[in-house]
């Protein structure tokens, strides 16, 4: 104990003190625009800020080299690789190997006599690893956690002299893992915003032991915020700054696509003067190459020389071992290399757009309307075919592919969204919220070019839209309950059917009696206008409101083989008093009329899906409990009232909507 209070003693009271100095493995190019956590992006700079890691293409790689100009070391030194993996479209990993991360500072022996020896002892800070998670929980918004192995080791040897020499060396070593938490906001292509805790939580593996407390790294918390926003087409600027006033502003400038220049400067309040660096780059990129260099110069080149006296020395002055007040000049070089799906992307969403819900009901009808639309950039330099798909897990066997649009380069057009959903859709109980998936790509790419998210309404199987149109998707006289109901009812009274001249009548007649003296009308079990009962759901309640009511008697005509019309009646001055009611087709060619009724009124002349002209009678399923007379008359009444005397089709306030 009382030697290693002596070499304490010693480092405090020695006049000199070598110092060797190196940087972290990133990017020459984080190096000169200075303020880089808003433009993280790939593998480069992923320690400034892991949020940005989730933006990289697929594999990243990067190697730099230095060159510090006023060190004792000579030549090019290795200081470390990169590498980042991006999978499951929002996640990416990366990890940094750095062995050229190092302070060394050594203490010259203490010369004490011809036969005694004396002592060197060495310290050294490193940071030889780091590792990176990052995740896009939602689009353009980017968080990730990064943590840095830093490592203090003080090695003391003790030379003896006279007739053998003796070496013997004690070694200490300390480290810690130090973890950061990052954010990034890519509000538009032009402006994103970063956000990041710098040294938030440390992990200690071990320590030094108490005599060389001195010597320990502290820990630095802070809260850095930074800009980078595109000024010009070709020229963007950013900047940052720390809860320690630690912060720097830079400009890139893009000449032409290949090349790129940029200028930063450091600010450190703590350090005089406060504009503590300047640096300069250029980076060069060729297909799936990037290669870069920079230059980084201080102001102040007092203790950068290559030696500093021992009383100069305040290891908590240390913030970074990579950029510090022990730090010299320097010359960088790297070279980055992307690989795995490296394809050069044609096309890029701009917006997606849903148009509404997805009304169970009429489910089928997406396959050939549209469900949304997503608007797309030709970003390449050459006209291109794109092509846009949508996808929702679950209600979706396979993405629906829209038609191609041309796209001449930089045009932006709007393509619409189909979707074939599966039967999984018309069994959603209520209604609920998924993510649709929105593809695009473009020749001769083979992959989607870009991907986005967007929120999809899925209404409960009984919701309507109140759409008429929408409402003969209710009508299901395949249905094995309506079916087996309407098979029962006719065998019961198949021998008076037989013996009626008008049997397409007698048998919607017999059907309607059976069916409404089973029947309670009541308003919609759910108090709203939007929600239908299918027709097994109103055979089994034995309740239901008009469009119930409607939707079931026509299943029931249809599975004979009747066809049916919906009436959608919207008067203009009485909007609330819109109901819809029912038409069928008695097959009976008018003129033969007189058999139906000896009056016109009660009956309607028109074309049959056939093409051919019939009698169809107007039904009012709302006075169902009256009987099918009633509701006959009713729905006469109705008919001749709106469309005859009111001209409700010809003025388009009455809609006739044949079903099958």
């Amino acid at each position: 104990m009382q030697r290693r209070n002596s070499v304490v003693t010693i480092f405090a009271l020695s006049m000199l003190t070598s110092i060797l100095h190196t940087q972290s493995a990133i990017s020459p190019r984080v190096l000169s625009l200075s303020a880089y956590a808003p433009s993280v992006r790939d593998v480069r700079g992923f320690t400034i800020n892991s949020a940005g890691l989730v933006y990289v293409r697929d594999w990243d790689f990067q190697a730099v080299t230095y060159r510090s100009l006023h060190s004792s070391t000579n030549g090019l030194v290795f200081h470390g690789f990169s590498l980042a993996k991006r999978f499951l479209e929002q996640h990416a990993v990366a990890v940094q190997y750095a062995p050229g991360t190092v302070l060394e500072f050594s203490y010259p022996p203490q010369i004490i006599g011809n036969n005694l020896g004396s002592d060197e002892t060495t310290v050294l800070y490193d940071e030889p690893a780091s590792l990176a998670y990052a995740f896009l929980p939602v689009n353009q918004f980017s968080v990730g956690l990064s943590g840095s192995l830093q490592r203090e080791i003080v090695k003391e040897q003790v030379i003896r002299t006279g007739t053998e020499k003796l070496f013997e060396e004690d070694v200490h070593r300390g480290q810690t893992w130090h973890l950061d938490l990052g954010m990034l906001w890519s509000k538009s292509e032009d402006l994103s915003f970063s956000l990041v805790g710098r040294d938030l939580f440390q992990i200690a593996g071990s320590e030094l032991p108490e005599e060389y407390d001195t010597l320990r790294l502290s820990a630095h918390r802070a809260l850095e915020a930074g800009a980078s926003y595109r000024i010009l087409p070709r020229l963007a600027g950013n900047i940052s700054i720390s809860s320690r006033w630690i912060g720097g502003i830079g400009l890139e400038w893009s000449p032409i696509k290949s090349l790129s220049l940029a200028a930063g400067v450091y600010y450190d309040r703590n350090q005089s003067p406060s504009f503590a660096a300047f640096s300069a780059g250029v980076g060069w990129s060729y297909d799936v190459f990037e290669i870069e260099a920079s230059f980084l110069r201080f102001v102040n080149q007092n203790n950068r020389g290559g030696q500093i006296p021992a009383r100069g020395f305040n290891p908590s002055s240390i913030r970074n071992i990579s950029l510090n007040p022990y730090t010299t000049d320097r010359l960088s070089v790297g070279l980055k290399v992307i690989f795995g799906n490296v394809r050069e992307s044609l096309v890029r969403i701009e917006s997606a757009t849903m148009l509404g819900g997805i009304y169970p009901s009429s489910y089928e009808a997406f396959a050939y309307k549209p469900i949304g639309t997503v608007r797309v950039k030709n970003i390449s330099s050459k006209p291109v075919q794109a092509k846009a798909s949508f996808f929702i897990d679950r209600f979706m066997d396979a993405p629906t592919e829209s038609q191609p649009v041309y796209l001449s380069p930089g045009e932006e057009k709007e393509i619409s969204l189909n979707a074939v959903f599966n039967e999984t859709v018309r069994r959603v109980p209520s209604s609920l919220v998924r993510e649709g998936n929105v593809y695009v790509n473009a020749t001769p790419a083979e992959d989607y070019d870009d991907r986005m998210q967007t929120k999809v309404l899925i209404y409960g199987k009984n919701a309507w839209d109140g759409d008429v149109l929408s409402l003969r998707y209710f009508i299901t006289p395949d249905d094995p309950i309506v079916l087996r109901y309407s098979r029962d009812v006719l065998l019961e009274q198949s021998s008076a059917i037989m013996e009626n001249e008008v049997e397409n009548l007698y048998r919607a007649k017999v059907l309607f009696d059976t069916f409404s003296g089973k029947l309670v009308y009541v308003g919609d079990p759910r108090q709203s206008t939007d929600f239908v009962q299918y027709p097994s759901e109103t055979l089994s309640s034995r309740s239901g409101d008009c469009d119930d009511m409607t939707v079931a008697f026509s299943s029931l005509l249809s599975s004979i083989g009747m066809s049916t019309a919906l009436v959608d009646v919207v008067p203009p001055d009485h909007p609330e008093r819109s109901h819809i009611y029912l038409l069928f087709d008695t097959g009976i060619d008018p003129k033969y009329g007189e058999l139906v009724s000896t009056n016109p009124k009660r009956y309607v002349v028109r074309r049959n899906p056939h093409g051919n002209e019939t009698i169809w009678i107007p039904v009012e399923t709302t006075v169902i409990m009256k009987g099918f007379e009633e509701a006959w008359t009713k729905g006469a009444q109705e008919y001749f009232d709106d469309v005859e005397i009111g001209l409700g089709l010809v003025k388009g306030w009455v809609k006739i909507v044949d079903v099958n």
